[in-house]
Order: structure tokens, then C-alpha cells, then sequence
């Protein structure tokens, strides 16, 4: 189930920066609403408490990477002739959507150590 969530959003990201300004806003809520859904479900579901470290570490590279200030990316890939904006529109989803996925797999890593600690505690 969470192999096809992952293909789901990740075909979200990829269709709508495909399509970009062509759908109007109410599309582009809905994709950006089962986009962040469906990573908030894979951070909970998938990435183990071994594996959340490395989640936040690729995240924090993908923010470095795509902040104006340091690796501007999506500009970078905007600049592209024909289809550059709507690279830059699916790098920015699978960037947004990687980082919903490492900020719900760190807090359920945060929540699971406090339960075990509560636990052994008591």
C-alpha cells in the first residue's frame, strides 16, 4: 500500500507541474492537499526510527539546494528553454513533498522515543 501511496503522490507532483497554470486553482489545491496527505501518511507509515535521521539530513539538503541564497535549483531549472517551468514546478513538489515526509517520519521518531521512555520509566 505505501509503494503505491509513494507512485500516487509522486504522479501528483509530476502531473501538476506538468500541467501548471493550466489548472485552476481549485486543481491545484486539490493536488497540493493529497500531495501533502498522501507524504504526511508515508512519514508515518514508512520511515523507521533508524531511517528518520537520514530523511532530515536529505531534506535539509533539498532546502539548501533549492533556497535562492545558496542553490537556487528551481530558478535554475526555470531557466530551462521549452519546459523549464514546469521542471521547476515538479522539483518543487517532490522537494515539498520529501519534506513533509521527513518532518512526519522525525516526529513519529520523537513520539515513539517518548513512549519508550515513558515506558521503561515507569
Amino acid at each position: 500500500m505505501s509503494k503505491n501511496l509513494y507512485w500516487f503522490a509522486f504522479g501528483i507532483a509530476v502531473i501538476s507541474g506538468l500541467a501548471g497554470a493550466s489548472f485552476g486553482p481549485e486543481i491545484a489545491g486539490i493536488a497540493n492537499f493529497l500531495l501533502i496527505g498522501a507524504g504526511a501518511w508515508i512519514g508515518w507509515t514508512c520511515v523507521r526510527s533508524s531511517q528518520a535521521k537520514d530523511y532530515a539530513i536529505g531534506a535539509a539538503a533539498l532546502v539548501f539546494l533549492n533556497h535562492s541564497g545558496w542553490g537556487d535549483a528551481g530558478s535554475t531549472l526555470a531557466a530551462l528553454p521549452w519546459i523549464g517551468t514546469q521542471v521547476a514546478a515538479m522539483f518543487g513538489n517532490l522537494v515539498n513533498l520529501v519534506l513533509v515526509i521527513a518532518a512526519v517520519g522525525m516526529l513519529k521518531n520523537l513520539t515513539d522515543t517518548a513512549q519508550e521512555s515513558a515506558t521503561s520509566a515507569a
